[in-house]
């Protein structure tokens, strides 16, 4: 059996930890400055290569921001951020035709689950604005740049339903990185119309409070825009 060796933790990564540790004790909160530089290099005992790297590692991470001549200050996680340090690999892994098949899957499942919960769960003013977008769809169904971000609209409001911010991060991610899908399957004809169709049935189940054809109808409305990327993306 080979045996691997120990990595050896670099001096910035425990010192990155217990700044993280503090962030997630409230010992440091939303908002609070950092100590200086000298000061963190004083308190943990190390040069100012390690704490700049780790301030760095800490503000790639979210959780603090970094301005030009200021104190960092601990920040309010955000999940949006936490998804697009995802996005490197995500574009890998979209890259071939399975990748692409199981972020499809990923993103049925999360609408589908959205769609029902909006059908119980939606307030009037949830409905409402989920038919102001579905208008808007409608008015931008001549024009495929328009119709893109009125579709992308009309399904995010179902997402805000949920009133959860990692569902939000997560939707918002997951759409962006299957543009291509939407463009390809957009450009197809009657593409537009028969999102339209799906989006006004999606829509009336849910003011109906109706979960089981809100579900159906998500599920059928992503599985056509998904037939029609695969029919016409020459893979």
């Amino acid at each position: 059996m080979e045996i691997q060796p120990i990595r050896r933790r670099r001096v910035y990564e425990d010192v990155s930890e217990r700044l993280e540790e503090m962030i997630r004790t409230r010992t440091l909160r939303e908002g609070d400055a950092l100590p200086s530089e000298r000061e963190l290099m004083e308190q943990f005992q190390v040069g100012r290569p390690a704490v700049r790297e780790a301030l760095l590692s800490l503000q790639k991470a979210g959780l603090i921001t970094v301005g030009n001549g200021e104190r960092a200050r601990v920040s309010k996680p955000d999940a949006q951020h936490f998804i697009q340090e995802l996005s490197a690999t995500a574009r890998v892994f979209l890259a071939n035709p399975d990748g692409v098949r199981h972020f499809q899957s990923a993103r049925m499942h999360l609408e589908v689950s959205l769609a029902r919960h909006a059908a119980r769960e939606a307030t009037e003013a949830d409905i409402a604005r989920i038919g102001g977008a579905l208008a808007r769809n409608a008015k931008d169904v001549g024009n495929v740049e328009a119709f893109e971000k009125s579709d992308l609209a009309f399904h995010f409001e179902i997402v805000l339903v949920a009133r959860n911010p990692l569902f939000n991060g997560v939707h918002q991610a997951v759409v962006q990185w299957l543009a291509e899908q939407r463009e390809v399957s957009l450009k197809a004809s009657r593409a537009k119309s028969n999102a339209l169709a799906f989006h006004e049935r999606i829509y009336e189940a849910i003011a109906a409070r109706d979960p089981d054809a809100a579900e159906t109808a998500m599920r059928e409305h992503l599985e056509s825009v998904a037939n029609f990327y695969w029919q016409h993306a020459g893979r």
